[in-house]
């Protein structure tokens, strides 16, 4: 490992998190997740979106299995659960951008993002029951969320993997492209979220996360009670687009 095991950079409203344990395949340990938990730290109302990738040729290979196997784990489960639910649970829009290997823990990780590009290298698997494990880190819930029930089962129980291209025609990624172009599509997709307003982009974020669960009624009900509404970029906004 060259530097910290995450990087963080912050330029113009982008935020963009890298996993930096490239000799690793970029498996994830505590001491990994505390430093992501603490660049979260860091973020303000300045930031329009977040990218998460990871360094060398894969996104994350999962919980590093030399932490497990050496018997640590068991009394940080909440606290690593709790760093990939606070990701999850961010005002500003996630995008992961995902090549080689994303198993098990690295695609709980990847789960925790709004938008995954997967590159064509990419292959995702849940391997917890191959290692007699169950998931912590919201696999059980957010992978049927993402992909249907009887997907996700079929991949919690198997363990098969998932290529980039059969990623993109389930559902798991919001689409696939040649790895060469994997970065550029990610930047891509943050311009175009950072272009708009991001106190609306995070108000529909908290909209979408705090109606999980509702039947529609309800949620359209929540939404007319709770919206955030016109923000102060409104006018602005509304004169710029009347001079094209």
């Amino acid at each position: 490992m060259s530097g910290p095991a995450i990087l963080c950079e912050i330029a113009d409203g982008l935020c963009t998190l890298t996993l930096n344990r490239p000799d690793k395949l970029n498996a994830l340990d505590l001491t990994a997740l505390k430093l992501l938990d603490a660049h979260l730290d860091t973020l303000d109302d300045s930031i329009g979106c977040i990218v998460l990738r990871g360094a060398g040729r894969s996104f994350c290979a999962g919980h590093d299995l030399g932490e497990i196997s050496e018997g640590q784990g068991e009394d940080t489960k909440p606290i690593e659960s709790g760093i990939v639910a606070r990701l999850a649970s961010l005002d500003y829009p996630v995008i992961a951008a995902v090549q080689g290997h994303c198993l098990t823990g690295g695609l709980e990780l990847a789960l925790a993002a709004d938008i995954i590009v997967a590159a064509e290298s990419a292959r995702f698997a849940d391997t917890h029951s191959r290692f007699d494990l169950v998931p912590v880190w919201g696999a059980s819930q957010r992978l049927p969320r993402r992909i249907g029930r009887a997907m996700a089962l079929e991949m919690l129980y198997t363990g098969r993997t998932v290529s980039g291209e059969e990623a993109a025609r389930i559902g798991l990624a919001n689409q696939c492209v040649p790895d060469a172009d994997l970065d550029a599509t990610a930047a891509g997709l943050a311009a175009r979220i950072l272009a708009n307003a991001p106190r609306a982009n995070r108000a529909i974020k908290r909209l979408v996360l705090e109606t999980d669960g509702m039947n529609e009624a309800q949620g359209a009900a929540y939404e007319l009670t709770h919206t955030a509404g016109r923000g102060p970029e409104f006018a602005e906004r509304v004169a710029r687009w009347k001079r094209r």
